[in-house]
């Protein structure tokens, strides 16, 4: 079982209204492999089969429209590209500070000479000690870019191991833009074995019992999803940009349906969720963004009013490209129950959607989500319908934040009061140091970071607002889908042309 995955997953998208701050490039295959930090450890097949690459035999490479490498057994190893749904990619930095498994999905592998730049750019990172080295094991309120959409997030740390009696974390910038943190500190929760520990995007918390897989997992068109979503591993349910025409109104959303069994007289549920926005989606996060051009900053000041905040909410709620809505067959009808809010790009949290069954007749529960095409990447879903088990939550704040300047961080960042520690460049980061907190014994450690803050992205915010493709985007539904569609068919075109010089 992983422990967390890390693929490509999109951070908090918002569209229009927020920029997420993950970037990616094309870059040549030779490039690639002059940059020893990156290496391809496995691939996903478009069956399903996940196949790993030895590491210490050099893992693998892309030549000839394959990817070829020494699986684990020793034996060489050739998959076509044709074949490869996704490509994940270990990236490691100087002096074991870095450590990341990063994917790719098949879809932007334009051709055989070009693949993403797997590099970690989101905002901001932290990392967890495991007592040897720094592992990636958060993003935190990734989609704030400004200070009216700033939010707190609570972080899994699940590489977190204490080293005498401290735990260590970094807190880093690593893309374009200026992050402000006004807050970060630990939940240290101490529970039963047997049970999980998981919040739900208000940052309450739940315990996961018993969570059980669907019974079954299936799109409209008859395709069998149960393979792709039944458990966390390194498969990923996507919609396939390749075969969908921006033109056709039916090509801009997909439509799943899952079957749970249910406890007949049961009327509560948790719903647990392991899902994100893609790459794609976080690739034009900041081309529509930069579509307000020099009125952004407007934008964000109307973004502090009540009655931009109630647009904003609605608009997510017919678009459902950051917020996806959660249907359960109820009364003879599809009906609201929840919402699945979007997040990565490259550790997926999971989360609880509480469910209400009311209206629910006979013992299975069925699950309708609509993602719009290209948005949207489902790892697992499972349902819970035990008991919560009462927690005893500690929130500890840290005996030493430093700057990698030196400055001392203690105080800007013990509480969330708007003084800021302030990141404009790429590569700062600050160290912090807690206390462990004294374990209950025969007890399980579930440890959360909890970070709030904003970003400032670093944009082309020049001329003239593009207000008649804004005007679409805000008023036309599923008008934002065909016009990302279009803009992925002319992306592609630019790369594979690029490859014909």
């Amino acid at each position: 079982m992983l422990r967390k995955i890390i693929a490509t997953l999109t951070l908090t998208f918002f569209v229009v209204y927020l920029h997420g701050c993950f970037s990616n490039q094309v870059i040549p295959r030779d490039e690639l492999l002059q940059h020893p930090e990156y290496q391809i450890t496995s691939v996903v097949t478009d069956q399903g089969e996940v196949i790993e690459f030895d590491i210490e035999a050099g893992g693998a490479s892309i030549t000839n429209n394959e990817v070829a490498g020494v699986v684990k057994n020793g034996q060489s190893k050739r998959i076509p590209l044709s074949q490869v749904k996704m490509i994940y990619v270990r990236k490691i930095g100087p002096a074991n500070t870095v450590l990341a498994v990063i994917g790719v999905s098949a879809f932007l592998v334009v051709v055989t000479a070009l693949i993403i730049k797997a590099t970690k750019e989101s905002c901001p990172f932290v990392y967890s000690f495991d007592g040897k080295k720094y592992v990636f094991d958060g993003e935190p309120y990734g989609g704030a870019t400004c200070v009216a959409l700033q939010r707190t997030d609570l972080c899994k740390l699940e590489y977190l191991q204490p080293v005498g009696n401290e735990y260590r974390l970094r807190l880093t910038n690593e893309v374009d833009e200026t992050q402000y943190t006004d807050e970060f500190k630990l939940l240290v929760i101490d529970h039963p074995s047997g049970i999980e520990v998981i919040p739900d995007a208000n940052g309450n918390l739940y315990t996961v019992t018993n969570s059980q897989r669907p019974l079954q997992a299936g799109d409209t068109r008859g395709t069998d999803l149960y393979h792709w979503v039944s458990e966390k591993d390194l498969l990923f349910w996507e919609s396939d940009l390749l075969a969908e025409d921006p033109d056709n109104p039916s090509a801009l959303r997909d439509t799943l349906v899952l079957t749970f069994l249910k406890p007949v007289p049961v009327q509560k549920a948790k719903l647990v969720v392991n899902i994100s926005n893609t790459l794609w989606a976080s690739q034009m996060l900041k081309r529509v963004t930069e579509l307000r051009g020099e009125k952004v900053g407007q934008w964000y000041e109307e973004l502090k009013t009540p009655a931009m905040q109630e647009q904003l909410r609605a608009w997510h709620q017919r678009e459902e490209v950051f917020r996806l809505q959660v249907r359960v067959w109820a009364n003879n009808a599809w009906v609201n129950r929840g919402e699945i809010i979007g997040g990565g790009p490259f550790v997926t949290e999971e989360r609880i959607v509480p469910l209400d069954l009311e209206g629910i007749k006979g013992d299975s529960l069925r699950i309708l989500l609509a993602p719009p095409t290209g948005f949207w990447q489902i790892n697992s879903i499972s349902i819970d319908y035990s008991q919560d088990v009462p927690l005893k939550v500690q929130e500890i704040s840290a005996k030493s934040i430093v700057a990698d300047d030196g400055t001392d961080l203690l105080a800007i960042l013990s509480s969330t009061d708007g003084d800021y520690y302030a990141m404009p460049e790429i590569g700062q980061y600050a160290n912090l140091t807690f206390t462990v907190p004294p374990r209950e014994p025969d007890s399980r450690r579930t440890v959360f970071a909890k970070v709030s803050g904003y970003y400032d992205m670093h944009l082309d915010a020049s001329g003239p607002p593009q207000s008649k493709i804004l005007d679409k985007i805000s008023y036309e539904p599923g008008y934002i889908v065909k016009f990302t569609l279009q803009e992925y068919c002319k992306w592609r075109k630019e790369q594979l042309a690029k490859t014909e010089k």
